[in-house]
Order: structure tokens, then C-alpha cells, then sequence
């Protein structure tokens, strides 16, 4: 994606003045050891960056060196010698369906444009890009609601503004609609054209677009959601993707099979799936505990009556 291309130049920037000037043939372990040291000084926001982002910085040189040794212009790619410290994970919440219901409260009270754009995201699990680039096109019609096909994504790419192009991993998608879904969906548009037949225009082809029909800037989405959220007295670390981690957590543990989830939201490897986007919340994890309770004593009773076992005197 453009986005991501932007951010491999930013972090090749950052890592040239440390080991530029070394041949790639004269590139030792060491080099790349003395590099990490130096990112893991680096702040963001006041704060040194984690272990997990120096070792991001580390991956794009090491993807540069690989296709040098695949050009045969180095032996091996050193960047695969170094021994390198396991990065803390962080673990993701995910709102509870209190929660959930707290915030489709709040939602039913935002402008139409931001009220779908969250429902949607936490319908389908799209990511933001690819919500911003919807175009009405994009849904066809089926005897209980809609198919949506996710082809493209809208991302703002530093020096170039906003740039559309293709999904994360290059590849269309299809998601289905509930007919309650549809019919917001055609509310929705039924305004949207009122609003273009006032002003005297065409429809804008995008969904989500301002009054006058100019397309919204993906990181209002972001800033609007966050507003939401403390107003509702939610977490600070929950951001906009968080309703995509719900959206797959709550397939998930509801019994969707791995691949079918997956595929909803275009990731190909399902254990990529379960290590990020997999999380157990506290119902599942009681439930797991009831569970192991009845496979012990399906009758119910006492795993043990502690109360009536007296300890044993020994003698002397």
C-alpha cells in the first residue's frame, strides 16, 4: 500500500546515516547490533520507542539485504545472525457487549456519515482505508441482503496527501450484509441523494462523503471515534481498530471457522489471525473455567470436601 511504502522510506531515512556509509559487503552483525542501540534511544511522544518498533526499523533493512543476496551481491543477510530479545506484546481490549451497546447509544446520536462508518466497521471488520474508499458500486444486491466487495483503500500518505490504491495484500474481498444492514444502507443513500438533488449536483460514487459531497478525510474518522470515546468514559487505549479486533475476536468465539474469518477480513495466514486478533474476554474465560469444573464432576458434587479431611498425626 502507499501508506506502507511512505513508512519503509521514513524508517530507511532514519537507518542510513547509522549504517550507509559501511559497504554491504563489509556489513557485520555488529553494525546492525549498534544500530538497534541507537533506535532504542530514540522517543515518540516523550517516550522511548519499544522493542517492537526498533526491531520493525530492523525488518526493512533486512528485506533490503535479502534482495541483495538474492542479487547475489552478499553471501548472507546479517541482519538474520542477530540473537534479538523477545518484544513485549501488548495486550489489545476488547469491549465487552455492555460496552458495545454503550457505544451504539452514543452512535445513534453522531451525524448519518459516522454512524455507518463505525457500524460498518465493526460489521465487517474492514480497516479504516478501506472503508473510506466504499463507492455505492461496491454492493450488489442478494435475496437477504447485500454482498460487498472491498477491492481498494484510501490512505493519507505524507508529501502526497490522500492516496488510493489497492488493499493491504493486493487482493478483492467479499463481505455479505444482513437485511437490516441493507436497509440503513438504503436509508442512508436515499439522504445522500436528497442532499446532492438540494444542492443541485451529482451523487458522489463514495459513501462517505460531507454535505456537499466532498469525500472526508480518513483521519476525521479517527479523531471523531476518539471524541466518542471519552465521552463515554471508555478506555484511552482503544482506537478505531479496536473495532476491528472485535469483529474478529467475537467470530471467533462465537464458532466461525478460522479460514472463513480470515478471508472476511483478507488475511491469508490464520495463525497470523489468532496472535493478533484473537482475544479472550472475561465470559469466555469463565466459561472455560465451568467447563473444566463439569469435566471433573459432571455429577456436580464437591471436587474434594476439604472441610472433612483432618490431618494425620504422626508419632515421634
Amino acid at each position: 500500500a502507499p501508506s506502507t511504502i511512505a513508512a519503509y522510506r521514513r524508517m530507511l531515512e532514519v537507518v542510513y546515516p547509522m549504517i550507509g556509509g559501511i559497504r554491504l559487503n563489509k556489513l557485520r552483525p555488529m553494525a546492525l547490533e549498534n544500530m538497534l542501540s541507537e533506535l532504542r534511544k530514540r522517543k515518540h511522544h516523550g517516550k522511548r520507542i519499544n522493542e517492537s518498533t526498533a526491531q520493525r526499523y530492523l525488518s526493512v533493512v533486512s528485506a533490503v539485504l535479502s534482495d541483495a543476496k538474492r542479487n547475489e551481491i552478499i553471501e548472507k543477510n546479517p541482519a538474520r545472525m542477530l540473537d534479538l530479545p523477545t518484544p513485549q506484546r501488548t495486550v489489545q481490549r476488547i469491549p465487552t457487549r455492555g460496552e458495545v451497546e454503550k457505544l451504539l447509544d452514543a452512535l445513534a446520536k453522531e451525524p448519518r456519515h459516522y454512524r455507518l462508518f463505525y457500524l460498518l466497521s465493526m460489521y465487517t471488520g474492514c480497516r479504516r482505508g478501506e472503508l473510506c474508499a466504499l463507492q455505492w458500486s461496491d454492493f450488489t444486491g442478494t435475496q437477504n441482503g447485500l454482498l460487498l466487495t472491498v477491492s481498494r483503500s484510501r490512505s493519507s500518505v505524507p508529501g502526497k496527501g490522500i492516496v488510493e490504491g489497492s488493499t493491504k495484500n493486493g487482493k478483492s474481498r467479499e463481505v455479505y450484509l444482513s437485511s437490516d444492514l441493507r436497509g440503513i444502507l438504503l436509508a442512508y443513500k436515499r439522504r445522500k441523494q436528497m442532499e446532492a438533488d438540494k444542492q443541485r449536483r451529482k451523487l458522489s460514487p463514495y459513501l462517505f462523503t460531507d454535505e456537499q459531497g466532498q469525500l472526508i478525510h480518513p483521519d476525521t474518522f479517527t479523531k471523531r471515534l476518539r471524541k466518542i470515546y471519552e465521552t463515554i468514559g471508555f478506555p484511552r487505549e482503544y482506537h478505531l481498530h479496536t473495532l476491528r479486533h472485535y469483529f474478529v475476536t467475537s467470530l471467533l468465539h462465537c464458532g466461525v471457522d478460522k479460514q472463513t474469518v480470515a478471508d472476511l477480513v483478507g488475511h491469508a495466514d490464520t495463525g497470523f489471525l489468532e496472535r493478533t486478533y484473537c482475544h479472550p474476554q472475561q465470559a469466555q474465560k469463565e466459561q472455560a473455567a465451568d467447563s473444566m469444573l463439569t469435566m471433573l464432576r459432571p455429577d456436580g458434587g464437591q471436587i474434594f470436601n476439604l472441610a472433612a479431611c483432618s490431618p494425620k498425626r504422626h508419632s515421634a
